[in-house]
């Protein structure tokens, strides 16, 4: 045991942890947090980054003046730790090291639904101990299995794929202003490789497929006692296929030749491994918001080009506006009414915002394109904004006191 304590924490002999590409975002936000009793939960899909981001973090602490034995970093997830409760591991580092009782800790558990009663553990460790706790977990359905042992203990960060600023920096991407041009080109590589940092850094043709099996098995059909995992895979070609578009579950059944429930269900279950995100109509109506279809979105493009293959930008296009809006926490659904569309509502009724998603290189706002949004702003004239993402055209007008305008991908991405 003690050999895999110290290999899991270099500093305790001097050496920093390798860090790997900053994330700045995510590293100010746990920063800032340390100071706090809470327990910061950072969750997210296997090899989102979620590891690498807590390694930054102790790198961080190690700069504050932490010192470094009293820091304590477990992968809990390893064979040799997963049967212990995490308990047992702060009482096995205190007696490693001396410490008093009283002396501030900071214990960062990656992984930590491996652990056994992890949430009445943690639970008695925050009543009864003077620690900092961050723990990483891959699938959200954890945060709802805790019966509330945890609620108003924790603090949550969701770690998601890189943004297109961060897919730059990964990849070295250093363009001017000017060079416009190399941007769509970047934004459009961006789109087919999706975010998740070990793909961006090495790509492979068998690493999200490989990811994708790994997250069946491992968060699907151990934890979530999937019976059928071969129903996952295809619901989640299908959905791919549908990007963008209002999602018929009763259709998927028929197709998938299952019952109702449980294409709901499994779709649920995909939400929470970090895979997919539904979203409902925006309307004044709570009953319509209840009953009408939902539009689905990946939480990385890459996935979609693994399951649907390259090209199909249109739609890759929007679904990476919407996981610029989910990154930012804005709330957004979309607006139909008979065949006419808006991709996404921002804001509430006294003021909304349009958002639109056009990949062309040219933009007209008298195209026929428009109608959906066209009577949008009919229906609801408090609306002034209306933004459409294009490829690569630029534009601004404002008609009928409504300001129209038109921004390249890359520039709402950056």
């Amino acid at each position: 045991m003690k050999d895999i304590y110290y290999a899991m924490n270099p500093w305790w002999e001097g050496r920093l942890p390798e860090v790997g590409i900053p994330r700045p975002t995510y590293l100010a936000e746990l920063g800032d947090a340390l100071s706090r009793k809470r327990i910061e939960m950072v969750i997210g899909a296997r090899r989102v980054g979620k590891t690498t981001l807590v390694r930054q973090l102790v790198a961080h602490l190690l700069k504050q003046g932490i010192q470094a034995k009293d820091l304590l970093y477990l992968a809990v997830d390893h064979p040799q730790l997963s049967a212990l409760p995490v308990s047992k591991h702060l009482e096995f580092f205190r007696g490693l090291f001396s410490h008093a009782r009283n002396r501030r800790l900071y214990l960062i558990f990656d992984e930590v639904q491996e652990s056994p009663n992890w949430e009445t553990e943690l639970k008695a460790i925050y009543d009864l101990e003077d620690v900092k706790l961050v723990c990483t977990g891959s699938t959200a359905a954890l945060l709802a299995s805790q019966g509330g042992k945890l609620t108003g203990r924790q603090s949550l960060t969701t770690v998601y794929p890189l943004s297109f600023a961060e897919f730059l920096a990964f990849r070295g991407y250093s363009f001017s202003q000017a060079e416009a041009y190399r941007f769509v080109a970047a934004a459009e590589e961006y789109l087919e490789t999706g975010g998740y940092p070990e793909q961006v850094l090495n790509p492979a043709e068998d690493y999200l497929s490989q990811l994708i099996q790994d997250i069946v098995a491992r968060d699907l059909v151990r934890l979530q006692h999937i019976r059928r995992p071969e129903i996952i895979l295809d619901l989640l070609r299908l959905l791919a296929a549908g990007v963008g578009s209002r999602v018929s579950y009763q259709r998927l059944s028929r197709t998938l030749g299952v019952a109702l429930e449980t294409v709901k269900e499994y779709s649920s279950h995909l939400k929470t491994a970090f895979l997919i995100q539904p979203i409902e109509k925006w309307t004044t109506s709570h009953m319509e918001k209840a009953y009408a279809q939902r539009k689905i979105y990946f939480l990385d493009t890459g996935i979609k080009s693994l399951l649907t293959g390259k090209g199909d930008l249109g739609a890759k296009a929007e679904n990476a506006v919407f996981m610029q809006l989910l990154r930012h926490g804005k709330e957004a659904g979309y607006f139909a009414e008979s065949e006419r569309e808006v991709d996404f509502v921002i804001g509430g009724i006294a003021a909304p915002k349009a958002l639109e998603v056009k990949y062309n290189n040219a933009f007209d706002w008298k195209d026929r394109r428009f109608q959906g949004v066209r009577l949008f702003l009919k229906r609801f004239p408090d609306c002034r904004e209306v933004a459409v993402v294009t490829r690569s055209a630029a534009a601004s007008e404002k008609v009928n006191g409504v300001t129209i305008a038109a921004v390249p991908l890359w520039k709402y991405l950056s």
